[in-house]
């Protein structure tokens, strides 16, 4: 069997907007504008398409005043918030990039990733404001500051973002998207941990985003294009993250309305689904996990919900049957994706059965293959690394020629580090990871970061990071650690030395193994697998004691 028929595609995309963000935006939310769009699921302060329109169009003008356009970028750092939404308008309308960043980052991995996307406008709430402040003068790119919510600052550079936009309700209707190349504009840079070491800045091009509303469309018609504007989902997954950001982006296209939660609570999260009448859970799998084994589920009717859908960790097959039998909901599926190509690339179409532990089949206008460690694409029920290429591909990293071209190949394949088979149908299967991330929760963490940070501590001689398997987080960080000769160090010290620098994904929940010498092959490298599963023997083995 050749290459090419061990090549996967999705049937042809059906491209209809060829077109701008700004312009689509511009477009679509006149046409829903009396639609409430989000709402907050605490407060239910609500903002409707036109004041989200109205209020993107009137920061567009602001950012103009401050001579910012195409090629520069603006920043958010908070948690999950209304204001969140009206910053993508109203750079998308100019050709300016968004740079959304973590807003648990620490201090040092604050600077890392300012020096990434360089913003001019740095968007904070009262969580990340101090700490934005605090390293200002080391970026001078940044020219102001906006504070989400009602409180001021005392600092010259914090503007009031209620100052910019306070009760702007009308849109002005004379305003035009600025024109751009689509396919080189770039309309965002999320932050993604790549393979491996500090996070890496992702660049997608507006043509990537419109090329996604245009496949979503084909392959969730019904989400996309009913008629009834109550049709809720829920925004609790992080807008930081590439699956929180596009799942509240896209919301925002299809006009309808999103429940908006700063912070995971399960009783919020219960209540705004009886409340809002959810049809559709689309949320991280650590979040199901909670919904199954947390005793207050048991109070509420969750009978309106239809469907379950989750993305950026791996759900397995006893939690996908377990999920069907409580909430008896027909489909429960999971997609696969990743920052690199904007957004899930492998799902399962609806109106068609979840093939159950399958991440699904390739979307329209997608190419997907298996190879081996030659380089040969695989056939069917044959294990190997899993890569892309098509329109939904990243146009790099930011800064980085070296990592994006270890990332794509001359011949444009995107090597997701995954390792993966496809059934005779098409159907994809996840198996296992070769690049060496940590998924905690649907956070990437590296522990190629974890242990050049281990090995600054004066009693550490060498070390190994690896992801201990979690029911509920997925995988936890565990430090496998070599003291140096006649240096003492305790479990504690070594987790505080990790959580006194880096947030809170990163800290050694899986606990330290102190160890005499740190396994490796001949060329040095960690032999990762053999350690989680000597990890994995000793928690068995502490469990029966």
């Amino acid at each position: 069997m050749s290459d090419n028929k061990n090549i996967l595609q999705g049937r042809p995309v059906e491209r209809v907007l060829d077109v701008s963000l700004g312009e689509l935006l511009l477009m679509v939310m006149r046409i829903h504008e009396d639609n409430v769009i989000l709402v907050d699921a605490v407060s239910d302060e609500e903002l409707r398409a036109r004041q989200l329109l109205a209020r993107g169009i009137h920061l567009a003008k602001w950012f103009q005043s401050l001579n910012i356009s195409i090629g520069d970028s603006v920043s958010i750092t908070c948690e999950n918030r209304l204001e969140f939404g009206i910053v993508p308008i109203g750079a998308f309308l100019l050709g300016v990039t968004l740079a959304p960043l973590n807003p648990d980052y620490t201090v040092a991995e604050l600077k890392h990733c300012l020096g990434l996307s360089k913003p001019k406008i740095v968007f904070c709430s009262d969580k990340t404001i101090d700490k934005v402040i605090s390293i200002l003068p080391e970026h001078e790119y940044i020219q102001k500051l906006v504070l989400f919510g009602g409180r001021r600052h005392s600092h010259p550079s914090v503007v009031s973002f209620n100052d910019i936009v306070a009760g702007v309700n009308d849109i002005d209707e004379t305003f035009k998207a600025v024109p751009i190349d689509t396919k080189e504009t770039v309309a965002t840079i999320l932050c993604s941990s790549g393979t491996t070491g500090l996070p890496k800045g992702v660049m997608c091009t507006h043509d990537n985003m419109t090329t996604y509303i245009d496949v979503g469309r084909m392959i969730m018609a019904h989400l996309v294009e009913n008629d009834d504007p109550s049709d809720a989902i829920i925004g609790l997954t992080p807008f930081f993250h590439s699956f929180g950001f596009m799942l509240m982006f896209l919301n925002i296209i299809r006009g309808k309305k999103m429940a908006v939660i700063g912070k995971f609570k399960l009783k919020v999260f219960l209540d705004t689904i009886v409340k809002y009448k959810v049809r559709r859970v689309i949320v991280p799998p650590p979040v199901l996990l909670i919904m199954l084994k947390h005793p207050l589920t048991n109070k509420y009717d969750l009978s309106c919900i239809k469907e379950i859908r989750c993305g950026a960790a791996a759900l397995g097959k006893e939690m996908e049957k377990e999920l069907k039998q409580r909430f008896k909901v027909k489909s429960v599926s999971q997609a696969y994706g990743m920052t690199e190509t904007t957004l899930g690339v492998l799902t399962t179409e609806e109106g068609t059965e979840p093939v159950l532990g399958s991440v699904g089949k390739v979307v329209p206008g997608m190419m997907a293959k298996v190879i081996n460690e030659e380089g040969q694409a695989l056939g069917p029920y044959q294990e190997g690394e899993l890569c892309f290429k098509g329109p939904l591909i990243m146009k790099g990293y930011v800064g980085n020629p070296e990592a994006t071209a270890e990332t794509i190949d001359k011949d444009h394949w995107l090597h997701t580090g995954d390792v993966a088979y496809y059934d005779k149908e098409g159907n994809f299967f996840i198996v296992d990871r070769i690049k060496e991330l940590i998924k905690y929760k649907a956070f990437q963490v590296a522990p190629a970061e974890l242990e050049a940070l281990l090995l600054t501590h004066p009693a550490i001689q060498d070390c190994a990071v690896i992801g201990l398997p979690d029911d509920e987080a997925g995988e936890l960080p565990l430090a496998y650690v070599v003291k140096k000769p006649g240096q003492q160090i305790t479990e504690e010290e070594v987790k505080k030395h990790v959580a006194d620098t880096l947030s809170h994904q990163k800290h050694l929940r899986g606990g330290v193994i102190f160890t005499e010498e740190i396994l490796r092959n001949p060329t040095g490298k960690i032999l990762r697998r053999i350690l989680r599963e000597k990890a994995k023997n000793l928690v068995k083995l502490k469990s029966k004691l």
